[in-house]
């Protein structure tokens, strides 16, 4: 799989970078702030979110692109 992949959740404003099968970064805005929060997977239930992530489980996550991203954050 090549990474890094970009999702974000459908409905709300929480953007996703997946660096690879164990690591991501979200990032979500408060306000005028965009938080990012770094995190590695090491245990199965996260290891498993972000399968789900890639996989587009059950429509909850949208593919996006990292010019999408990049346009969120500024």
């Amino acid at each position: 799989m090549n990474y890094p992949i970009y999702r974000k959740y459908k409905g709300i404003e929480v953007w996703f970078k997946i660096v690879s099968d164990t690591e991501f970064v979200e990032y979500k805005k408060m306000g005028d702030k965009v938080l990012k929060d770094h995190i590695i997977a090491k245990i199965f239930p996260e290891k498993q979110f972000i399968q789900d992530m890639i996989n587009k489980y059950e429509g909850r996550w949208v593919e996006v692109t990292e010019i999408d991203l990049l346009g969120f954050i500024k």
